[in-house]
């Protein structure tokens, strides 16, 4: 028996009894069916009587309403997609009869005790690592399977240590104490530090040595660095010319930071850190001739640095530290610029690990503007901002020389230029000027020529600028289109990017300012925007590239689609999923689902079946494109399309796709007339709920 509600659209949970055949759809939450009083099933989907899909309406945004006309009752169909809110650690948020609601958060427990579990949101997923206590880099040697560490307490022991001499501990961990060949630290402290009369090139070791000094800047572990220390005594007897001390530092074997004082170990004068492999350096300026500085050198491990050291000609420190006083330059000549002891004190959408020193030049006219700071000493490279004679607004910014900083058409006045590096670095600075040029349309947000829906562009960013600062990725000639949507839709932004490149797409509300990115993606190729149930309006798709190559854009809408929920079941070749051949968006769940069939991009060695997964039957009768992304699934997924008569059949080549990152698995075919199993599987055993968009475009 059937007991109607009254209104048309009201969900009444204690007068929607249904026969048990009727409950079946598979939801979350409350949408489970429940049993009513008299042991009939209740389902929660199921509204009161209708003959058309405007008649329904439970005011619920989550849910697919409509009217299932077998039953002439309103349907509402939760979709828990639609409550994602991209935020992957703290939890799958469900779709309920009274709106969203957040699910459990992301623990990522193991259960354990030697793996340190943390949720990492840049990648959506879970990272169980080794126990390592004491953050030497060697793990704790008690547990299975892990490293050589000893004595995970103390951070000066463990496998990859060398034996130090007399100190009565197995520093290897090789099970001896003190057992030959063993080291003696050198020039550990100030005590017995290196001594420096003469300028030139030395090397200094932290092997067998220990932390005693704290700077202003540290490696990323300062409980497991080591030390040591460098005296130089500036030549000359007493009244003799003062020297500026110009010291440069580096090893390739880790990271480490190099700090000068004006006596052992205290006053510091200043503090560089540099990752492994890069040079950096540090100045004294104006020391008394027999007067002794102490650099001292701290590596995350044990390794060998080498020091440089340069007596040079007294200066000043730089007035022109910021936007106070900056330094006028000429333009279209190169000016020595050097990046030493600057203090940070400006703002900028580009990172610099260095501080900055200012510059301003004057224009008489427009112009075009193009500034590059190319590196003639120092492993770094420089970041450029340029900002209006206030200084307080950006302009534009950039890290390195390809492509150049470029302003197009700046009007006559005066600009400053703020230079910094990644490292510190002797540069030669040159503001070239060109005749002006207008922008593009796609260069302003307000101007943004109107994207291709359901089709692709090529973006050219050769000549673009970073006119558009919106923070998605600061320093990186961008292009802006404009997405009109009539209705609430899907939407599906797809950007390609020279390989090894580093790209991003952005989509905005109509302003492009920082406050109005909807959501941000960036990395390497291809980079991907899903946007579920996105509002009818005016919105700006935002495409940049770091180096300014070319780039292309596809981007797919479609009206709102409801969810098919399979939930955790067609797991194999006998109850296939059917997937229209005109696309959908459809989601499941692996959980508890049978591990059937491998797939070739998964791990190497996987047991047979790899994961539990899932699987859908395609048929095309006509040649057709799709595209498959699975943003928003909650694992490392795998998509693996195969071909045949009869399931699973035979892979397609490259059509294997491993979602290790955020974003997920992703797939753009054409495909011939004939017979497709969708294989949704797990990476190395990974498995949970996924989603998978499907969309269709002409071959």
């Amino acid at each position: 028996m059937v007991v109607l509600a009254l209104a048309c659209g009201k969900r009444n949970a204690q007068d929607l009894l249904i026969e048990p055949a009727d409950a079946g759809v598979d939801a979350a939450s409350d949408f489970d069916a429940q049993a009513g009083p008299d042991g009939s099933t209740i389902d929660p989907t199921l509204g009161g009587p209708c003959d058309t899909t405007a008649q329904c309406d439970d005011k619920v945004a989550c849910t697919g309403d409509h009217c299932d006309l077998s039953l002439h009752r309103c349907r509402f169909l939760p979709d828990d997609s639609l409550c994602d809110d991209t935020v992957y650690c703290n939890g799958k948020e469900v779709c309920t009869t009274a709106g969203c609601r957040a699910g459990p958060v992301v623990t990522c427990q193991d259960e354990n005790s030697c793996t340190i579990d943390a949720c990492v949101e840049t990648d959506k997923s879970c990272k169980h690592v080794p126990r390592d206590a004491d953050q030497d880099g060697d793990t704790d040697a008690h547990c299975l399977n892990a490293g050589g560490d000893c004595d995970d307490t103390d951070p000066l022991v463990n496998e990859k240590a060398q034996e130090v001499c007399g100190n009565s501990k197995d520093d290897n961990c090789n099970g001896k104490v003190d057992e030959q060949p063993c080291v003696l630290p050198a020039n550990d402290t100030c005590a017995n530090a290196l001594a420096v009369t003469t300028a030139g090139s030395y090397t200094v070791s932290t092997v067998a040595t220990k932390k005693d000094y704290v700077e202003s800047c540290n490696v990323g572990t300062p409980t497991a660095a080591r030390d040591v220390v460098v005296a130089i005594t500036a030549p000359g007897n007493v009244g003799d010319a003062a020297s500026d001390i110009d010291v440069w530092t580096g090893t390739n074997d880790a990271e480490s930071t190099v700090a000068i004082f004006s006596a052992c170990a205290t006053s510091e004068i200043e503090c560089q850190h540099t990752g492994a492999g890069v040079r950096t350096r540090v100045r004294a300026r104006s020391v008394a001739a027999g007067t002794t500085i102490y650099a001292v050198v701290t590596t995350q491990t044990e390794a060998s640095v080498g020091v440089h050291v340069d007596f040079l000609p007294p200066t000043a420190a730089p007035t022109n530290e910021s936007c106070v006083a900056p330094l006028a330059i000429p333009l279209d000549t190169a000016v020595p610029v050097t990046i030493v002891d600057a203090s940070h004190d400006l703002t900028s959408d580009c990172t610099a690990q260095t501080g900055e020193l200012t510059y301003a030049f004057t224009l008489t006219a427009a112009h075009d503007v193009r500034v590059l700071a190319t590196t003639t000493a120092g492993d770094g490279n420089a970041v450029l901002s340029l900002r209006a004679a206030t200084c307080t607004d950006e302009l534009r910014c950039r890290v390195g020389n390809v492509p150049p900083l470029f302003a197009r058409n700046l009007q006559a006045g005066t600009y400053v230029l703020a230079v910094s590096a990644t490292a510190s670095i002797d540069a030669s600075l040159l503001v070239s000027t060109y005749p002006p040029t207008l922008p593009p349309p796609n260069q302003t947000c307000a101007t943004a020529p109107s994207a291709p829906q359901n089709g692709e562009i090529d973006v050219d960013l050769s000549a673009q600028e970073d006119a558009i600062r919106n923070g998605c990725l600061g320093g990186a000639p961008n292009a802006a289109y404009d997405l009109e949507l009539l209705v609430p839709s899907d939407v599906l932004i797809v950007g390609r990017f020279v390989q090894g490149d580093f790209g991003a797409v952005s989509l905005n509300k109509p302003g492009c300012t920082p406050a109005d990115v909807l959501t941000c993606t960036k990395g390497a190729t291809p980079i991907r925007i899903s946007k579920r149930n996105l509002a009818a309006g005016s919105y700006r798709i935002v495409v940049a590239d770091l180096q300014g190559h070319a780039a292309s854009l596809m981007v797919l809408t479609r009206p709102t689609a409801t969810a098919t929920n399979v939930g955790g079941g067609s797991d194999n070749c006998m109850s296939p999923i059917a997937l229209a051949s005109s696309g959908g968006f459809y989601t499941g769940d692996t959980t508890n689902a049978m591990h059937e069939f491998n797939a070739g991009c998964d791990v190497d060695g996987a047991p047979p079946g790899g994961a539990p997964d899932q699987i859908f039957q395609l048929n095309l009768t006509a040649a057709q494109r799709m595209i498959f992304d699975m943003s928003g699934s909650t694992y490392a997924t795998i998509l693996d399309i195969r071909t045949g008569a009869v399931c699973p059949a035979t892979e397609l080549p490259n059509a294997c796709y491993v979602g290790f990152t955020a974003q997920r698995s992703f797939l753009d075919l054409t495909l011939v007339p004939g017979q497709y199993w969708v294989q949704v599987d797990g990476f190395n055993g990974a498995k949970g709920p996924w989603n998978l968009d499907v969309r269709t475009l002409p071959p």
